[in-house]
Parts: structure tokens; C-alpha cells; sequence
């Protein structure tokens, strides 16, 4: 995405002074219907009964996209934002099918007179049809709840027939799962392309322009985080009971803005797990359920809005369960300039730990 936004920037040039002014412009509300087409990726031993399925998707969408001065200048592009509605249908008996609706941000790129680039990052919810069952579905190892969370990251070109009708394309990797609230949990992770046709009743000419060179940012001190995270986890006790056990933790990080929408990180965590102590005490292990990690991520700043993206290594970690390395997907919503709100998904290679809700205060 940091490439993208580099190496698309540039290639732009006036088309319409009359979009030039300060005044705020409408957003540009468009609808779409398409077909989406792929292939389950049976990335462990335990899901290797959905080997082969192809899931066939379809998917409606809603979207506002800006084309002003100010959204330019800020991005260089024309983001979108809006709401998506799908069913799937996952090609296997054991999986079933799902129905969801998420919330999806897709920044546009202008390449040629009537082609866009674009690439696009959604989360939301999904209902699933067929959960682990003892007795009834036995064999599904992907999924043991009614509701997951859904999350996709996938790029597009899209086509203008006309000033009202598009032709999109895309490639996709989508991904549901509970976030590790509930086992078995090894989730659905399924590759797929699609097409789709969009309407948008009152278009209007992109704006255009020579990209901006002012480095605004560079005076900009560091940002400072101080957060508390925590999420009530699903564990066993040693009576074999199933319980909600409290996730509780806490984390500092330090940003450093080094583009228009781009800022570099690097932070340290420490958190406790209920869950995982219960998880000891059955194996038999003596050792402390407290991991501590040191975190260097990127976040994309899009006006009250940040999406993030962190690697991370444990410095502290006594349990067996898990590799060294991990990795954390986020979005935060500044409610001011001090005080935000978000969510992160944590997850070591392709299985997912949990998911947590965060409060943010920044300096």
C-alpha cells in the first residue's frame, strides 16, 4: 500500500477548476452489485476437510466517495467509503454458508482517461450457518460460533463505460473468524476474484491537479499513546467448564508522522490472560500466563480515523503454545485530539489469538 500511494501519485494533472474552490463539496453516493468467485485455502492439518471447495459469493454495496481540493491534497486520491452486504455460499457441507455486512474504505487512483486503481480494506460481521457441533458437525474445526468477525484486504481496477456505469474487478483475501472467543477457531480463510457493475446516479469530473510537495509533517513532534486494551475470552477451567474469563492489558507507543497519511511506530505491551492461566493450570505447567511484546508498526491516518499495522516479538512470554513473532491489525476513531476508541485483531501466523477493545489517549 505504501508503494501504491508513491508510485501513483504523480500522475495527475488540472481537469476541472470549478472543483478547485474551499467550499465542501457532496460526497458521490453509488450503488453495486457483483459476483465474487474463489478457492478455501486449507492453511492447516485440521481444516483439510474443506480442501477443494470453491465459495461463490455475491455482494451489494453502498458507497460515498470524495473527488475535492482538500480530500487531494491530503491523499493525492479519491477514497470511498460505505457499506458492503454478501452472502456466501462455501461450496461444503461442513462449512455452509454465511451472510454479513461490513464497512469498507477503498482509496482510488486515477491511471488513464477512464481506468482506476484502487486497493481496499473491509471489516464487519458475518452469521455462519454451520458451527462446530459435538454431535451434529463434529468435523468443522474452522468455526464454532453463530457470528464471526470479517475482514478482507484486496486491490481493483475498475473501468468507466460512461459518466453513470463502472465495470470493477477485483482480487481479494478474505478471512472470518471469532477472534479466538470461541474454539475451535482456526477460521475460514478464502482467496477470491470478482466483478461487479456500479451506478452512480449524479457523477461529476474528478478533480486534478500537480501533487502537492509541501512537507507540512516534518514539523510534527512525535505522537504519544498510552492504552488500555481488554477483551472478556472463552477458556476451560480445570473442571473442564466453560467460562468468559477476563483478557486485561496495557500499552505505550511512540509515532512518528513521515508522510501526508503515513506514520511509523514503535510500542511496547504487557497484558494478562485468565484464559491462558486456566490453560496452564490443566497441562500442568508451571509458568506465568502474563506476555509482554515490543511492537514497530504503520498506521494509515485518514482524517478521525486510523488503520494499523504491527509486527511484533515477545519479550516476555513463559508459555508454550506460541511462536515468538505475531502480528496485530487495528482501526481507531479519534473522538478529539486526545481521547480515541478502536478494536485489533492479534494473531500468530494464520491463526488468530484474539480480539480486543481499546481506549486511546494521545499527546
Amino acid at each position: 500500500m505504501l508503494i501504491i500511494n508513491l508510485i501513483t501519485g504523480n500522475s495527475f494533472a488540472q481537469e476541472n477548476d470549478s472543483l478547485s474552490s474551499s467550499k465542501k463539496v457532496a460526497n458521490i453516493f453509488s450503488t453495486g452489485l457483483g459476483i465474487q468467485y474463489g478457492f478455501i485455502f486449507a492453511h492447516s492439518r485440521a481444516v483439510q476437510n474443506t480442501k477443494g471447495a470453491n465459495p461463490t459469493g455475491i455482494e451489494l454495496n453502498f458507497g460515498w466517495q470524495r473527488n475535492d481540493i482538500e480530500t487531494w491534497n491530503l491523499c493525492n486520491c479519491f477514497p470511498k467509503k460505505g457499506l458492503l452486504l454478501f452472502y456466501y455460499d462455501y461450496d461444503v457441507r461442513i462449512l455452509g454458508r454465511s451472510f454479513g455486512a461490513a464497512y469498507f474504505l477503498e482509496p482510488i487512483y486515477k491511471v488513464g482517461n477512464k481506468t482506476f486503481f484502487s486497493f481496499r480494506g473491509i471489516a464487519g460481521l458475518a452469521y455462519l450457518t454451520n458451527p462446530f457441533d459435538s454431535i451434529h458437525n463434529p468435523t468443522n474445526q474452522s468455526y464454532s460460533s453463530d457470528i464471526g468477525g470479517y475482514l478482507l484486504l484486496g486491490i481493483g481496477l475498475s473501468y468507466l463505460i460512461n459518466t453513470q456505469w463502472w465495470l470493477n474487478t477485483t482480487i481479494n483475501y478474505q478471512h472470518i473468524s471469532n477472534g479466538g472467543l470461541r474454539q475451535p477457531n482456526k477460521g475460514i480463510n478464502w482467496p477470491t476474484a470478482g466483478i461487479s457493475v456500479i451506478y452512480q446516479k449524479n457523477p461529476r469530473p474528478y478533480y486534478k491537479a500537480p501533487r502537492s510537495k509541501e512537507k507540512f509533517w516534518k514539523d510534527y513532534s512525535l505522537r504519544w499513546d498510552i492504552e488500555v486494551f481488554g477483551i472478556a475470552k472463552r477458556g476451560t477451567d480445570e473442571n473442564g467448564n466453560s467460562h468468559r474469563m477476563p483478557l486485561i492489558g496495557g500499552a505505550l507507543q511512540a509515532g512518528k508522522q513521515v508522510g501526508r497519511i503515513n506514520m511509523l511506530t514503535l510500542g511496547a505491551e504487557l497484558y494478562g490472560d485468565k484464559s491462558l492461566s486456566m490453560q496452564l493450570k490443566r497441562d500442568s505447567i508451571d509458568a506465568s500466563s502474563l506476555r509482554a511484546g515490543l511492537l514497530f508498526g504503520h498506521e494509515f491516518l485518514l482524517g478521525k480515523f486510523s488503520f494499523s499495522q504491527r509486527l511484533g516479538v515477545y519479550i516476555f512470554n513463559q508459555t508454550p503454545y506460541y511462536d515468538q513473532i505475531y502480528h496485530r491489525w487495528g482501526i481507531h476513531y479519534f473522538m478529539n485530539k486526545h481521547l480515541g476508541i478502536g478494536m485489533q485483531l492479534k494473531a500468530h501466523k494464520h491463526v488468530a489469538d484474539f480480539v480486543d477493545l481499546r481506549i486511546t489517549y494521545s499527546w
